[in-house]
């Protein structure tokens, strides 16, 4: 007993000894060592993915053939699995475990005038919305309901006026998503054209495509020269703005009478409207919709290329943009996208279909292009995902870099840019609207810089929102390959960006071709894609490639 008071004598001491001498700074001293061992425990966050998912981002096949690359897939769709072919669309009231089918265009036109529903079929909300920027003008809201009669009211106009390929040369707007989904319902071809054309290009699109009617905004083209070089024109419908209703732009021009019929889109809506059906339009089930013409033109060359897409090839398409995300992150019915780019692209144009078959809202705006600036996206609207091309982005970029900026920005954005270099996306506080995804893509045909690293790292840092950077081709529905939206990785020496993988609709590879030869160690050659989203299953793209030690495509 006494050797136990001992002890506690002795601890009772030395208790008393060390609050003797307790000050201010020992306080302070213990304060930060506990501050310093329980941060970590409250307050560190994880990536927001795994690394080892960065590290290899497609799989590989284990053998290449002589002169070629392995073959190269998407995590999601493995060699020993079929590459994603289409919407996997079942009927209202199918089993959970029963098959569904591909799917087309009017499927998804269907799907967002359903709305969303919960895994017993039920309706889980409201279906989106389509709006309109008039800029100055306001907002102008579409209800799907609304959009289908005047589905219904086009479609059957170009019917009876035997229309058999429409060619479809406006921006974007409310008048080339009826007309697509119209050529689906009512069975003619589809022509999608770009709208920086001029006479001569434009005229020459036409008489490749056979196209016999075209649709486009009014005064945009010389009607009697259009005419002169594509006499198998049969009619024209302008698209009026508001502004303009007042005039006759039913008159035919001196010299054109009897070469083209002429109508006037908003004069068919409102004659038709009330008389067409409200619901969908009756087809037969078996027969496909038709092909979509889609032309597509290089940034910085004169030609143009015609893609002709089976609706097998964009419902894939469609499908492998659906499930690229994770789930997350997946695009939902309280989304809004706006595109900066043209719909007439077939990038910007699948997300778009994508966001439809998600019950998400659409924001169209006809200021889309190379040159429209970041900011164009949030006028009027507060858009959740924004498609851009990537002249946008780098002049945003640029802007961003060249702000003034005071010791507490410069402190935050560096507390960012470490939290980047973790894997963890940082999270901006702002007044401005913030979108949570941007798109922004690469044609093969465009010969022009690439974004880098670096660039796509300061995007992050503007808008805080993750970003996809996809390689596109004329003849790839959709895209071949795009990133991962948790790459966050940068370098400082202007490093170009990489493509990530390829979606789960197609599957690459590299083969041997002017000196550029692939080996055991290394991936380098002219790509080869095929898939489901690709045009006749297979196409070569005319541009070296590599694929990076992260398992990226990246240009040679």
């Amino acid at each position: 007993m006494a050797e136990g008071s001992s002890l506690l004598q002795q601890l009772d001491a030395g208790l008393e000894q060390l609050f003797a001498g307790w000050s201010i700074y020992t306080t302070l001293l213990c304060l930060g060592l506990v501050t310093y061992l329980l941060y970590p425990v409250f307050f560190t966050r994880d990536p927001d993915t795994h690394p080892l998912l960065l590290a290899r981002q497609c799989s590989p096949s284990y053998v290449r053939q002589p002169g070629e690359s392995a073959v190269y897939r998407s995590l999601e769709t493995p060699l020993s699995y079929p590459l994603k072919s289409g919407l996997n669309v079942k009927e209202p009231g199918a089993p959970r475990w029963a098959a569904g089918k591909d799917g087309d265009l009017r499927d998804v036109w269907k799907k967002a005038l359903r709305g969303p529903i919960d895994d017993e079929g039920k309706p889980a909300g409201e279906p989106g919305k389509i709006y309109t920027v008039l800029g100055s003008e306001g907002v102008t809201e579409h209800r799907l309901s609304d959009v289908t009669k005047e589905i219904n009211a086009v479609g059957e106009y170009l019917v009876q006026h035997g229309a058999k390929r429409v060619a479809i040369h406006v921006p974007n707007s409310i008048e080339f998503l009826v007309t697509l989904f119209a050529a689906s319902f009512y069975s003619f071809v589809p022509v999608i054209v770009l709208q920086e054309q001029s006479s001569e290009a434009l005229s020459d699109v036409l008489k490749t495509t056979h196209a016999d009617t075209l649709i486009t905004a009014a005064g945009s083209v010389s009607l009697q020269a259009l005419l002169e070089q594509h006499p198998g024109l049969k009619q024209v419908i302008w698209v009026v703005e508001r502004t303009s209703r007042h005039m006759d732009w039913n008159e035919v021009p001196e010299g054109v009478g009897g070469k083209a019929e002429i109508a006037v889109w908003h004069d068919i809506i409102e004659e038709r409207k009330s008389l067409a059906p409200t619901g969908l339009p009756t087809y037969n089930v078996e027969k496909p919709p038709p092909n979509v013409f889609a032309v597509s033109q290089g940034a910085l060359t004169k030609g143009y290329q015609v893609g002709e897409f089976t609706q097998h090839n964009i419902v894939a398409a469609i499908a492998a943009q659906l499930s690229v995300l994770p789930r997350p992150h997946r695009i939902n019915s309280s989304d809004m996208l706006l595109s900066l780019a043209p719909l007439s692209s077939s990038y910007p144009l699948t997300i778009a279909l994508a966001a439809l078959y998600s019950n998400a809202s659409l924001a169209l705006t006809s200021v889309s292009g190379e040159k429209v600036p970041y900011d164009a996206a949030f006028r009027r609207v507060k858009p959740t995902i924004v498609i851009a091309a990537p002249s946008t982005i780098r002049e945003a970029c640029k802007t961003f870099r060249e702000q003034p900026r005071g010791m507490l920005q410069k402190y935050a954005i560096w507390q960012q840019t470490k939290s980047l270099a973790e894997g963890i996306m940082p999270k901006l506080s702002s007044e401005h609207p913030r979108p949570r995804l941007i798109y922004t893509f690469e044609s093969s045909d465009n010969r022009a810089d690439p974004l880098t690293l670096a660039e796509l790292e300061d995007l992050r840092l503007l808008t805080g929102a993750r970003t996809a950077y996809a390689f596109t081709d004329a003849k790839v529905a959709g895209a071949i390959a795009q990133t991962s939206i948790y790459d966050y990785r940068r370098s400082e020496d202007g490093e170009q960006a990489a493509f990530g993988g390829p979606l789960s609709s197609v599957e690459f590879k590299l083969v041997d071709e002017n000196g550029h030869k692939n080996s055991d160690e290394k991936a380098l050659g002219k790509l080869v894609v095929t898939g489901p989203a690709v045009v006749g299953g297979e196409t070569k793209v005319d541009r070296f490639m590599t694929v990076t030690d992260f398992n990226t495509l990246a240009y040679a």
